[in-house]
């Protein structure tokens, strides 16, 4: 299940930090926690179990001024930016939109912005029963390099030659948790060919908190046009939470053509 609403940015300056995903997230996490029935819910997936998969995924549209220019930083064209909410699970979604339509008008966003919530849409459901399907991607797909034992060594991209079998293992895990009674992911039922792609450099925080003292990192993901096959099942939930690392933090969102 997905929605979409405008965020309004009330403010004199329309600059907004590069790494935004963050800001984003706590509002998401704000929306949650903000509603005495979404405490739960939040506390399991932020408190109790923090480091566990998160069923949902996003990303955002915005204007960019580009006769600004400074670093660290992105100046809009427009005093708006448009979210885009999907999640595997339709209880998480409703506490998130329940908690955005409560949220209070003057929510500090970014420095120097504060925000309020507009137009709401609800996306219609879409319902996968073939094994295979192609996707664009809305937000860039981070894929992490592991190594034998597991441990992160960076992120790769689609002209690594081992990006297809480590994105298949970061859907086989993200399966595992999310698919509860499914049978494992078995490698020879997935396969990802881009029909056309390119790297994109972005500057994201280090730590999983999203607090704004957070260190920087510039990490490059791969964006474009994927044709995917697997499991009828598989192929919904990539659509519903996303693909690929950090899909919880604005990555891996995808959309059917």
């Amino acid at each position: 299940m997905r929605f979409s609403a405008e965020i309004l940015l009330i403010g004199e300056k329309l600059i907004v930090p590069s790494d935004y995903r963050r800001n984003i997230l706590s509002l998401i996490k704000e929306a949650i926690n903000s509603s005495q029935s979404g405490v739960e819910i939040y506390e399991k997936y932020y408190v109790k179990e923090a480091r566990k998969i998160k069923p949902f995924t996003f990303s955002i549209n915005f204007k960019i001024d580009d006769t600004y220019s400074e670093k660290g930083s992105l100046h809009l064209a427009e005093s708006k930016l448009n979210l885009f909410f999907s999640a595997s699970d339709p209880v998480f979604l409703i506490y998130v939109y329940n908690g955005l339509v409560q949220l209070k008008k003057d929510y500090p966003l970014f420095p120097g912005l504060k925000a309020k919530v507009g137009r709401f849409k609800l996306e219609q459901q879409k319902n996968f029963r073939g094994s295979e399907a192609i996707f664009k991607t809305c937000s860039p797909i981070l894929v992490r390099n592991t190594d034998a034992s597991g441990k992160s060594r960076g992120y790769i991209t689609a002209d690594t030659p081992e990006f297809e079998d480590k994105l298949y293992h970061s859907a086989k895990s993200m399966c595992k948790v999310l698919l509860d009674g499914a049978p494992e992911l078995k490698r020879n039922d997935f396969a990802a060919e881009w029909i056309r792609c390119r790297n994109v450099h972005i500057n994201h925080y280090k730590n999983k908190d999203a607090s704004q003292d957070s260190k920087k990192e510039l990490i490059v993901a791969t964006t474009g046009t994927i044709k995917i096959k697997a499991p009828a099942n598989v192929l919904q939930l990539i659509y519903d939470a996303g693909i690929g690392a950090k899909r919880s933090q604005g990555f891996g969102m995808m959309e059917v053509l």
